[in-house]
Parts: C-alpha cells; sequence; structure tokens
C-alpha cells in the first residue's frame, strides 16, 4: 500500500468517524444530545464547517452517511474540504467518484511539525488495530467504529495504547479533529 505523504504547513489536515449523517437510530444508540436526524445533521454540518475551509484535507474513518447517492451527494456538496474516505461497516455503495481517494485502511506520514522532523508515521483504519505499520516506532493510529465507548467511565482502556486515538465524532463535539489537536491528545496520553 502507498502511504500518502502530507505536509502540515500546505494544508490543514482533520480526522473524523462515524458522523452517521441521516441516521435516526444512532441518537438513541449513542445518547446524542439531538431531537431528531435534522437538529443532529444540522448541528455536525455547522461544527464541520466552523473549523475547515474549502482546502483543508479531511479523512473521514467510516460510517459517514446512511442513503441514496443523491444524499451522499447533499451532504458531501455542503461540507468543506478536500475529502478522504476510509470505508466503515456502514458505507455501503459508497460512490468513489465523490471522494480524493476510498479505501479500507490507509498509511500517512505527516511532515511539517517541527517537533517531528522526520515525519509522523500514523494508519488511519475505520476499526481499533492491535498492531499497525510502525506501531512499534511511535506510529500513530487513529480509528471510529466505537463511538468513544473506550473512553467511558467503567470500560477496560486497555484495549488499546497510548498511540491510538477514537476520532469519533462522539468523543469530539461532534466535531473533526486536527492533526494539531490529535498530536496534543496523543502526547498527553504518553505521559500518563
Amino acid at each position: 500500500m502507498k502511504t500518502i505523504k502530507l505536509n502540515i504547513n500546505e494544508h490543514n489536515i482533520f480526522f473524523t468517524s462515524d458522523l452517521h449523517l441521516g441516521h435516526a437510530n444512532v441518537i438513541e444508540y449513542c445518547d446524542r444530545p439531538f431531537a431528531s436526524v435534522e437538529e443532529m445533521d444540522g448541528a455536525i454540518r455547522k461544527n464541520w464547517n466552523g473549523v475547515i475551509s474549502d482546502k483543508d484535507i479531511v479523512f473521514i474513518l467510516g460510517d459517514f452517511c446512511f442513503g441514496s447517492r443523491q444524499t451522499w451527494r447533499y451532504h458531501l456538496d455542503n461540507l468543506h474540504g478536500l475529502k478522504y474516505l476510509i470505508e466503515g461497516n456502514h458505507d455501503k455503495s459508497v460512490p468513489s467518484d465523490m471522494f480524493i481517494e476510498v479505501s479500507q485502511l490507509r498509511n500517512l506520514i505527516i511532515y511539517g511539525d517541527d517537533e517531528i522532523p522526520d515525519g509522523q508515521r500514523m494508519t488511519l483504519c475505520h476499526y481499533p488495530m492491535i498492531s499497525w505499520y510502525q506501531s512499534h516506532c511511535g506510529a500513530w493510529q487513529l480509528y471510529g467504529h466505537v463511538h468513544g465507548a473506550f473512553s467511558r467511565k467503567g470500560v477496560d482502556m486497555d484495549k488499546t495504547t497510548h498511540n491510538q486515538l477514537d476520532v469519533g465524532v462522539d468523543v469530539h463535539d461532534f466535531t473533526p479533529i486536527s492533526y494539531h489537536d490529535v498530536k496534543t491528545i496523543i502526547t498527553k496520553q504518553n505521559l500518563k
């Protein structure tokens, strides 16, 4: 698999997962604070567009949208940024022509961070992994799928390592998270 190389001095880079746009049942299932799917979709769209410009890169780590090709088009057209999709278990019949790339797994190297001169490696997958490329050398793994379950009180956190992060909207106030915020969180996790 080819590794994508990006420079944070050329693009702002964001990550998100498990938006479940158009999926009414996820409100109850994940105890989301919305009265309707329209309210949820509107809040996610407002939060997204509040932090992402048309030139920013966004990696969506699965479970983006429920609905027809027209529904996908509507949501994608109303969300800023250059979008990559890492497929999740609910992404059926993905209209791949609407994304820069669609894949099930993606390796990245982020350059331009003065504190990490050789670049930060990361693996993106919808699912949390036990091991990933260069995990033994400090690579990060970003995932979704669990809707914040690993960060809830009483859940065994030994399921993941300090170099992994759930980037799902249920964990990050229904807003995509920037590379810099990911770095801050993972750095704090490694200090514990």
